[in-house]
């Protein structure tokens, strides 16, 4: 009696244990088949924005097909690896890309690209590949977010600031167009059987990708999503959100693209913290061992403290989502008694103003501009400072922004190249962004320009999470390399 019993506990116990062990087996990921092999992109970290060459990044990586056996919601940091692994390789539609030896070198048969090149505005590009896992079909789309040709950039930069249509609410008016314009071409990469989509981004890729999933959700109600983001911008009101636990986003929280639009934005999906304390102290050894420049330049600790000032002042110049697309008109007269009006829109004046600052027409960036000729800017700057403390005190700011935009211009129009803007086109982006980077004190006093000598000196700061190097670097702390 005693043995039976002892057998039937001992057999019990045996099974719990095997049953609990492949569990942890499955949970760990360590039950995983993975194939290995190398993967490499163009680093999107450069010394200066003007700088002409690109580094090439060489990597390993590796991938399982058993990770789309898996409930989509569950987050998986190695899929999270493998999309930015894919996005960053993923930048140019020809057959012999990087991104195309990529997919091929996971087993997929077939590559194709969309065409960003067209005349159409709500247009994006993609690379795709399609599978046959068993019985069912796996469809990769990874979203391009980096455009080498300034025609594409230019269209770019126009999506990521056209935020509202007619109706100022619910989706990102150009993200969702994007997505919309590439939906029904990617649900038609269905199999004939059962369909798992891979889906993911970066950026404004990211963004697109994001919705993109909801809408093969909603027209393949059969097909298993699954969807990975990084640095995207917020794509949907909060209220209009819904719950997409399929939909894995990745932020850095000292990124400025992911504290934007505001308003109460958000992105479907659930968030994941991709900066963490983990991920900052093993950043740099990651970086140097990608062969990566960024691996020798430290972020500012102050950065995080520069991007919530910056998304704070933002709000408060713009406090609504309606307000950032309505149209207004300034009237001023100029110091020689000229007399102007012009009517725009806050909207129309960051698309100009981010077309500026990443615009290759003119000498490197923007920025860089800024900082080498600061000194022949003082007077500029000073009607900046005087416009904002003007605007603090309830009075019209309008002709010492005039005065600091007709100043700016005449420096930083280059003989040779030019500003690809107006002096008008100027005095839009100045009437916005000279509250949000020259601030007034609130117990009074003179303006605070320290953000603004930050966000020039420090620019590559505020992008360094934004990078692909960085990206990945991160994520290959979350997710190291199984033992092959």
């Amino acid at each position: 009696m005693y043995n039976k019993s002892f057998r039937k506990i001992m057999a019990l116990a045996l099974v719990t244990l095997m049953t609990f062990g492949t569990f942890m087996l499955t949970g760990c990921g360590k039950s995983y088949e993975y194939s290995f092999g190398d993967v490499e992109w163009l680093s999107t970290y450069k010394e200066k924005a003007s700088d002409t060459e690109t580094k090439t990044i060489r990597d390993t990586f590796y991938y399982s097909d058993d990770w789309f056996s898996d409930d989509p919601s569950s987050e998986n940091p190695e899929l999270a690896l493998a999309s930015m692994q894919l996005i960053a390789s993923c930048v140019s539609d020809d057959a012999d890309s990087t991104g195309a030896e990529f997919l091929k070198s996971m087993g997929f048969e077939e590559v194709g690209f969309s065409d960003f090149a067209s005349s159409d505005p709500d247009d994006c590009n993609y690379t795709w590949a399609r599978k046959t896992l068993g019985d069912s079909t796996l469809v990769a789309v990874a979203m391009q977010s980096v455009n080498r040709e300034q025609k594409l950039r230019k269209k770019a930069w126009k999506q990521n600031f056209t935020v509202n249509g007619a109706d100022p609410s619910g989706e990102h008016y150009a993200y969702a167009n994007a997505a919309d314009k590439a939906a029904d071409d990617i649900a038609a990469l269905a199999g004939d059987g059962d369909t798992v989509f891979w889906i993911t981004g970066q950026s404004r890729g990211g963004a697109i990708a994001n919705i993109l999933a909801v809408r093969l959700q909603e027209k393949l109600d059969k097909a298993k999503v699954f969807a990975y983001t990084f640095e995207a911008p917020a794509t949907v009101d909060a209220d209009a959100a819904g719950s997409y636990k399929n939909i894995h986003n990745y932020v850095c929280s000292d990124d400025i693209v992911t504290h934007v639009p505001m308003w109460g934005m958000t992105r479907y999906g659930v968030m994941h913290d991709l900066k963490t304390k983990k991920t900052d102290e093993g950043l740099a050894g990651e970086l140097e061992a990608l062969g990566s420049d960024a691996a020798g330049m430290n972020a500012r600790i102050v950065t995080d403290d520069v991007v919530a000032r910056l998304s704070e002042n933002l709000e408060k110049m713009v406090s609504s989502r309606a307000e950032y697309s309505a149209e207004r008109t300034d009237s001023w007269t100029d110091s020689e008694g000229k007399k102007h009006e012009l009517t725009y829109s806050c909207q129309d004046a960051f698309v100009k103003l981010m077309d500026l600052v990443f615009s290759e027409d003119s000498s490197g960036s923007l920025f860089e501009e800024l900082a080498a000729k600061r000194g022949d800017l003082e007077g500029a700057f000073g009607h900046l400072a005087e416009g904002v403390k003007a605007e603090a005190g309830g009075s019209d700011p309008a002709a010492e922004y005039w005065e600091a935009a007709t100043g700016m211009y005449s420096v930083l129009n280059d003989a040779e190249a030019g500003l690809p803007i107006s002096e008008e086109d100027l005095y839009e982006m100045i009437r916005f962004a000279a509250p949000v980077l020259i601030t007034m004190p609130e117990d009074g006093g003179e303006p605070d320009a320290e953000l603004l000598t930050d966000v020039i000196g420090y620019n590559r700061e505020l992008t360094y999470s934004h990078q692909f190097d960085t990206i990945i670097a991160r994520l290959k702390i979350l997710a190291p390399s199984p033992e092959k």
